[in-house]
């Protein structure tokens, strides 16, 4: 069996993953959940790094540093759990926190959180550290009851907590980066035999030619229509795929190049519709087509790219 990835890979996983084009671009469109998303991807890193400090630190030479120190690890421990359970809110993943998840937010909630009182009214217990007890590895927690129960006494074990805490946050974000694969691994599946360079016919060339033979006036006017038309129907094709994949908008190169060839598409159907209305003359309808021309080969090459990463694991 694999070893199991830091919380740091993972979150850095998930990082990439969410930024992939296509995902962003889906995330992107509820802006709630896309801040949420990444304040917890922060988060989890952030309270890995302190978690990460208070095991690294040394002993404090003073009671109220312990103090200090614990009560921010216990803390950080909460954090990271809320960032594990907003992150699969913000992916609309479901979410049920391991029994020693819960264990843990109850001794933080005990001993660092609302010690004085526990529960409604005038409080269901009431909690005590004891001080003498008090090191950088752990306390004893003493907790009262407002009825004739005995005291309950234990030993907080803080190696024991980051621990547990520890795998149980691998487990689930190991989870989450799998839902992320297994969606997108379905999204490419598919698609995948549906090439985005297929939408490109072998006659562009022909088309383009006819285009400029009609700007010459070696050929009729009417090819130049028709042709510039199948031309424009390629690249609304193009579109439709993309828009069915849900990545019409996702890739900035690609909408920067569609945007620039919508123009000149418009002017040389005008501009074979009545020439002398048009605002082309023959040198700028010729420059329009090539230009058209050379953008469409830089789509090629980018549905290409796209066609590669379709035919890839996620």
């Amino acid at each position: 069996m694999d070893a199991m990835q830091s919380i740091d890979e993972l979150e850095q996983q998930i990082r990439d993953f969410i930024n992939n084009p296509r995902k962003r671009h889906a995330l992107l469109q509820d802006t709630a959940a896309w801040n949420m998303l990444c304040s917890c991807l922060d988060t989890i890193g952030d309270t890995e790094l302190a978690i990460s400090a208070y095991e690294k630190a040394s002993k404090p030479p003073i009671v109220a540093a312990i103090y200090l120190l614990v009560y921010g690890l216990l803390q950080a421990l909460f954090i990271q759990q809320d960032a594990v359970e907003n992150l699969r809110q913000a992916l609309g993943f479901d979410y049920k926190p391991h029994k020693l998840l819960r264990e843990i937010r109850e001794i933080r909630s005990d001993s660092a959180g609302h010690p004085t009182k526990r529960g409604g009214g005038k409080g269901q217990a009431f909690n005590f550290i004891g001080r003498s007890s008090l090191t950088k590895e752990g306390f004893d927690l003493m907790t009262t009851y407002p009825d004739n129960r005995r005291p309950l006494f234990r030993h907080i074990s803080i190696e024991s907590l980051i621990k547990d805490q520890r795998e149980m946050m691998q487990k689930g974000l190991t989870e989450v980066l799998g839902r992320l694969k297994e969606e997108e691994e379905n999204h490419r599946a598919k698609y995948r035999s549906q090439k985005l360079e297929d939408v490109f016919p072998s006659t562009l060339g022909y088309y383009f030619a006819k285009i400029g033979g009609a700007i010459r006036g070696s050929e009729p006017v009417d090819f130049g229509t028709m042709h510039i038309g199948l031309v424009a129907g390629v690249i609304q094709a193009f579109k439709d795929r993309l828009e069915e994949r849900g990545i019409l908008k996702a890739y900035d190169s690609v909408i920067d190049l569609l945007e620039l060839i919508e123009y000149p598409i418009q002017e040389l159907t005008a501009y074979f519709a009545d020439a002398t209305s048009s605002t082309l003359n023959a040198k700028g309808a010729h420059i329009f087509t090539f230009f058209i021309d050379k953008q469409i080969e830089e789509l090629k090459c980018m549905a290409k790219e796209i066609d590669e990463d379709y035919n890839s694991k996620p």
